[in-house]
C-alpha cells in the first residue's frame, strides 16, 4: 500500500497536490515493518549516537565512558585526575543502508575532587534513500546539548566505591526530518526535545577495581510536529504528537584473573593478564513514535578490553600504550577498535578509533555502520 501511494507521487504531474501525509506514510508502513518506521529508527539512532554503537557495546560499567553519568566521578576518585579539565572531540561517519551522514561532537569535563561537571554538544546531518520505501529519500539533521554532573558518593554518603550521576538534554534543541519523492519534498517533521533525564550509578571494588557494576535509565519525551499536504485534497496539514522512549542499561565489568591470583606475578605475561577486562551489558528499550505503535525489546552485549602487548614488549611504552577493544551483541551486532593512550610526556593525550555494525534501523536501512574517532586532552589544575 505504501509503495502504491509513493508510485502515485512519482507519477503525479501536479505536485505537491499528490504529496503524502507523514502520519499516513508511517501508519501504512507500520504493519509492513512490524511496527517499525522512520520515527522509531531515528529514536534508535539517537541512542546509537549516545553509546549504543560504541565498539564494545558494553558501557554501563565502563569507568571512562561518557554515556553513563554515574561513571563521571571515577577519574577523580582514582586520583588519576583529581582536579582538572578534559576536552575531547569526536567525528562519526554514519551509514544506514544508503543513508550517509556525519556527526561532530565536543565534550568539556571539569573534575574537582569529589564533583564532576560536563557539557557535551553534538551536530549530525544525513541524507539518502530509505531502504523500505523505494523512491523516497530522507534528510535528517539534529542538534543536541547535554549537561551532566557526577559525585563521588563514597565521600558524600560513606558508601565505599559508589559514584552517582545525572545527565539531561537541554530542552528546545531539535531534530529535523524531511521526506521527498521525485525530487519534491512532501513532508517536514520537527522533533523538539522537551524532557530527557539520565540518572546513573557505578560501584567498584577489589584490587585494581577488578569488579564494577553500573546502570542507568534514559527517559525521553519529545514533541513532534509534522507538516505536509493531504494526498487526496492537496490541502496543507499540521499535526502534533509525542515520542516517548524508556531505555535502561545495566552491566558488569571485571578483571577476571585478578581475584583468582592468576595475575600476581611480575612477569610480562602476568602484568598483561592483570589488565584484561571483560564486560557484559543488558539493555531494555521501549519506543513509542507517532503512527508506529510501540516497539520494545532486550539485547545482551559482550565486550573485551586488552593491551596489545605487555609493557615490557612495547618499545614505546614510555610514550604510548596500544589497546584492542571489541564486542558482539545478541542481535548480531559487532564492533572493533583501538585505544592509543599516552604515557610519560604524552600522558595527557589519548585517541580511540573504532568501527561498529549494529542492526538498529530496520526501516531506514537495516544495519547502522559507524566509523568513529575520539581524541582527548587532559589539563591538570
Amino acid at each position: 500500500m505504501v509503495r502504491t501511494a509513493i508510485t502515485a507521487i512519482l507519477a503525479c504531474p501536479s505536485l505537491p497536490r499528490c504529496a503524502l501525509n507523514v502520519g499516513l506514510l508511517l501508519a501504512l508502513a507500520a504493519p509492513a515493518s512490524a511496527g517499525r518506521g522512520v520515527g522509531t529508527d531515528l529514536a534508535s539512532l539517537n541512542l546509537c549516537l549516545y553509546g549504543d554503537c560504541e565498539a564494545r557495546g558494553t558501557y554501563a560499567a565502563d569507568p571512562f565512558g561518557l554515556s553513563n553519568p554515574g561513571t563521571l566521578a571515577f577519574t577523580p576518585h582514582s586520583r588519576f585526575l583529581p582536579r582538572g579539565v578534559v576536552g575531547s572531540g569526536s567525528y562519526f561517519r554514519l551509514h544506514v543502508g544508503d543513508v550517509d551522514g556525519d556527526l561532530e561532537s565536543g565534550v568539556a569535563t571539569l573534575a574537582w575532587n569529589t564533583v564532576v561537571f560536563q557539557v557535551a554538544t553534538a551536530y549530525a546531518e544525513a541524507d539518502g534513500p530509505v531502504a523500505a520505501e523505494p523512491g523516497v529519500t530522507m534528510h535528517f539533521r539534529t542538534r543536541a546539548v547535554r549537561l551532566a554532573a557526577g559525585i563521588d558518593a563514597e565521600a558524600f554518603l560513606g558508601i565505599r566505591g559508589l559514584s552517582l550521576g545525572l545527565a539531561g538534554i537541554v530542552p528546545g534543541t531539535k531534530t529535523d526530518v524531511s521526506l521527498a519523492a521525485g525530487g519534491v519534498r512532501f513532508v517536514d517533521s520537527t522533533e523538539t526535545r522537551d524532557l530527557e533525564l539520565v540518572p546513573g550509578f557505578l560501584w567498584h571494588t577489589g584490587v585494581h577495581d577488578w569488579l564494577m557494576v553500573g546502570g542507568f535509565l534514559d527517559v525521553v519525551r519529545n514533541g513532534v510536529e509534522s507538516r505536509g499536504f493531504d494526498p487526496v485534497t492537496g490541502t496543507p496539514f499540521a499535526k502534533r504528537a509525542t515520542t516517548n522512549v524508556f531505555f535502561a542499561r545495566a552491566g558488569v565489568s571485571t578483571l577476571p584473573l585478578v581475584p583468582f591470583g592468576l595475575a600476581d606475578g611480575d612477569s610480562p605475561r602476568d602484568q598483561w593478564l592483570t589488565k584484561v577486562r571483560l564486560a557484559t551489558d543488558v539493555e531494555y528499550r521501549n519506543i513509542s513514535a507517532p503512527g508506529e505503535g510501540n516497539v520494545q525489546g532486550a539485547t545482551g552485549f559482550f565486550g573485551l578490553d586488552v593491551p596489545l602487548v605487555p609493557d615490557a614488549w612495547n618499545p614505546l611504552a614510555g610514550w604510548m600504550r596500544v589497546w584492542l577493544l571489541g564486542g558482539v551483541d545478541t542481535r548480531g551486532g559487532w564492533g572493533v577498535g583501538g585505544g592509543l593512550y599516552g604515557d610519560g610526556p604524552l600522558k595527557l593525550f589519548g585517541c580511540n578509533p573504532a568501527y561498529s555494525s549494529r542492526p538498529l534501523a530496520d526501516f531506514i536501512g537495516d544495519r547502522v555502520k559507524l566509523f568513529a574517532i575520539t581524541c582527548s586532552v587532559m589539563v591538570p589544575l
